[in-house]
């Protein structure tokens, strides 16, 4: 799915980030977001079998841009050398949970769950895990989360957010600002006639997580 000169072009990018070298490449970049947009079109499709709520999402919309915002960065290279997408109702600016995936020089990621939801979302996400932690602690620990993400990803506060009670059995599932399970993609497996089956087996691996993320977001 994903071509060999796709990876290619995201090497050389990686190794000559600069705006002249990308603009004399514009060609090579062009086919391979192409590429990379067939990619987002197949999972989404595949998502939709046990997503339905992404039926009608357009691809474009779930494309993450290319250039990087360098105004409040160390790292003043103007290009991500990757291609990414948040595969959601709508899109990326979907307010839920939703899933991920990136393509890189080096290989690949997939993820699933929230990334810093908004005050009141992940307020009464924390109130949900306080109340049902063994659910929430089935939906991170069970054998398949565990198989595909290890533990669960995402920032942690150093101290228990307001409210909450440094004594609270989940505090340090509460403690978290994102919960994501993250699993990295081998860069043979990236441009494997199979990795669309590979990202709906880890997808789907996220099952409870995202259930409990839904109804805890009110969703």
């Amino acid at each position: 799915m994903i071509d060999k000169s796709t990876l290619t072009f995201l090497t050389e990018l990686n190794r000559n980030n600069e705006r002249e070298w990308f603009h004399a490449h514009k060609t090579e970049y062009t086919k391979t977001l192409e590429n990379f947009t067939e990619l987002t079109s197949a999972l989404l499709f595949r998502l939709s079998e046990f997503e339905p709520d992404v039926v009608g999402t357009e691809p474009k919309e779930c494309l993450f841009r290319i250039y990087r915002d360098v105004r409040f960065s160390k790292d003043k290279t103007p290009y991500k050398p990757w291609f990414s997408a948040r595969l959601a109702p709508g899109g990326k600016k979907y307010g839920g949970p939703g899933y991920y995936v990136r393509i890189a020089f080096d290989g690949g990621g997939l993820a699933a769950g929230t990334y810093r939801p908004e005050k009141e979302k992940l307020e009464n996400i924390r109130k949900r895990i306080s109340a049902w932690p063994k659910q929430f602690e089935a939906a991170v620990e069970g054998a398949l989360f565990t198989k595909h993400f290890g533990e669960l990803a995402g920032e942690k506060l150093k101290r228990p957010p307001a409210g909450f009670k440094k004594d609270d059995p989940a505090i340090e599932r509460i403690k978290h600002k994102s919960f994501i399970g993250w699993h990295e993609v081998p860069k043979r497996t990236v441009t494997s006639p199979k990795l669309v089956d590979h990202a709906m087996d880890v997808y789907r691996a996220a099952g409870p997580l995202m259930e409990f993320l839904k109804k805890g977001m009110g969703l």
